[in-house]
């Protein structure tokens, strides 16, 4: 009976406690014991995900491709989707639109088509249209962003 315990909250513990994409991680086991999911250790604190997403294939988020400007340097990767920053649920990530994330890591609302470098490529439209969370370039929030106070040129 002890052994029958002992084996039953080992499976519970492997499988009861699964990370989600976006959760902060320290190694690939962190976010699956099975391996369909790897930690992104390039992140802050880590980013669960799945590297080599196609359309509609994330089990929750959206697939995200980055650098798809020339296609051979094409990356995508399953990304947590949110409403704002709160749902980021972590200090060092901020809730963007993927077509307003900068070249050098930045934000900017109005960004150029040509200078874009994320998109979503899911065909659900309440997927195609969701803001991701991501870290930014170091410093730079949409709280300091939105703080900095507007230049009018003295008129």
């Amino acid at each position: 009976m002890r052994r029958a315990t002992i084996s039953l909250l080992a499976v519970l513990a492997l499988t009861g406690c699964k990370m989600h994409i976006g959760d902060g991680c320290g190694n690939s086991v962190d976010c699956s014991v099975t391996g369909e999911r790897q930690c992104d250790l390039s992140q802050p604190g880590g980013y669960c995900t799945i590297f080599a997403c196609d359309a509609d294939t994330c089990p929750e988020g959206a697939c995200v491709e980055w650098r798809f400007v020339p296609s051979r340097t094409a990356e995508t990767w399953c990304m947590k989707t949110c409403d704002d920053t709160r749902d980021c649920r972590r200090s060092e990530y901020s809730c963007v639109l993927p077509a307003n994330i900068t070249q050098s890591g930045g934000f900017s609302e109005n960004l150029p088509i040509e200078e874009r470098v994320a998109r979503i490529i899911d065909l659900n439209i309440f997927k195609a249209e969701a803001k991701i969370c991501v870290a930014l370039a170091p410093g730079v929030t949409l709280d300091s962003l939105q703080s900095e106070p507007e230049l009018d040129a003295g008129m």
